[in-house]
């Protein structure tokens, strides 16, 4: 049997080879394993080491949608926006060079992250946010330096995804923005806020009020949630409510109870929004409740479509009767479908599904995957 012969990358037009390189390194979000198990960022990341025309070539597929569970992951992230400030300097002086005629400085790896950011994901992290290598100064001004440089990368994504104990961090940097707006005066009734995000997501367990007192009791806070257009829940327990599951298993079509906070949230002070949305795995009841507490206590992974129940705004705002708190069933649905019951409540099924694994990096997945909005 003949060899296959192999074809020379390098052969190719070089449209067609980076349309291919900018494919192979989109993140696999919606593979099977475990994100802590493989990386969804692992070819782009064995590609970014090629070569350095390869990495800027796949690096805005990486960054698109960057998730950051962990302080760990936040804290390497932000290092790499303090490199990246350095090799901002760097260029700059480069600009000099290149005007005098002078010989530029080498600085292959500068590359800026924020136009390409479309999507962050912070977790609930604790309040350790300053890499380990900056914990010998003093905190206070090292914790400063950090909000610094992550504030403007991050409200420059239009879509931010938060745990709930990552509130405070935010805060801080909706805080920072806006003093530093202020500085510039540029704080006039007709100025555009200092970040460009439109859709909010809060993952965890948030209790009422609770952490939304860090937005609610600043100007800053209170402008940024006046400003976001859509806005997005989720949390272990509410994807996964036993109670409905055990009913389902006998037959009974899922309700939806809405989340006891919601009832104490101040709705028309987010002026410009327009959707709230929570998703939850599609099981058609009756199911096996036998099977389904094996994948419970994490023996195995499932494989689920995933519904959105979007409200329209309208509807929160004007929300004074506990029975809203409660959608009730909708017609049996497939994947692909939306159920539009009225204006004002719909219910989506996902076209494909995502492995499960029944821990609170299901939600992780559902975000990561554009599946909630």
């Amino acid at each position: 049997m003949d060899s296959i012969s192999k074809f020379p990358f390098t052969n190719l037009p070089t449209e067609l080879a980076c349309r291919i390189l900018r494919y192979s390194a989109q993140a696999t979000f919606d593979q099977t394993d475990r994100y802590q198990v493989k990386s969804p960022y692992s070819s782009a990341r064995a590609l970014c080491l090629v070569s350095k025309d390869v990495r800027r070539i796949v690096l805005p597929e990486l960054l698109h949608t960057i998730l950051l569970p962990k302080s760990e992951n936040l804290n390497r992230f932000v290092d790499a926006l303090r490199m990246q400030e350095e090799y901002a300097e760097i260029q700059k002086q480069n600009d000099l060079r290149l005007k005098r005629g002078e010989e530029q400085i080498p600085n292959d790896l500068y590359f800026q992250y924020a136009p390409h950011i479309h999507k962050i994901w912070i977790g609930c992290i604790d309040n350790n946010i300053v890499p380990n290598h900056l914990l010998q100064s003093d905190y206070a001004s090292a914790r400063k330096l950090t909000i610094s440089v992550l504030t403007p990368v991050l409200l420059a994504a239009p879509s931010i995804a938060l745990g709930s104990t990552s509130l405070k961090l935010f805060s801080e940097c909706l805080e920072h923005a806006w003093k530093s707006r202020a500085d510039t005066n540029a704080n006039d009734e007709h100025s555009p806020p200092p970040w460009k995000t439109q859709a909010l997501t809060l993952s965890g367990e948030t209790v009422a009020n609770g952490p939304w007192e860090l937005l609610t009791n600043t100007p800053q806070g209170s402008a940024f949630l006046s400003s976001i257009s859509h806005l997005t829940y989720g949390s272990h327990t509410t994807t996964f409510d036993y109670s409905f599951f055990v009913a389902m298993s006998y037959g009974r079509s899922r309700n939806y109870d809405l989340p006891l906070w919601m009832k104490s949230l101040l709705w028309p002070s987010f002026k410009n929004l327009q959707t709230f949305s929570m998703a939850y795995p599609h099981i058609k009841p009756p199911f096996d409740i036998y099977d389904f507490n094996q994948f419970r206590e994490g023996r195995k992974g499932r494989s689920f479509h995933v519904e959105l129940l979007t409200l329209s705004a309208a509807m929160l705002r004007r929300s004074d009767d506990a029975r809203d708190w409660r959608i009730n069933a909708f017609a049996e649905i497939g994947p692909g479908e939306e159920c539009i019951r009225t204006e004002e409540v719909r219910l989506k099924v996902s076209h494909f599904p995502i492995e499960f694994w029944y821990d609170f990096d299901d939600w992780e997945k559902i975000w990561a995957c554009g599946l909630c909005g």
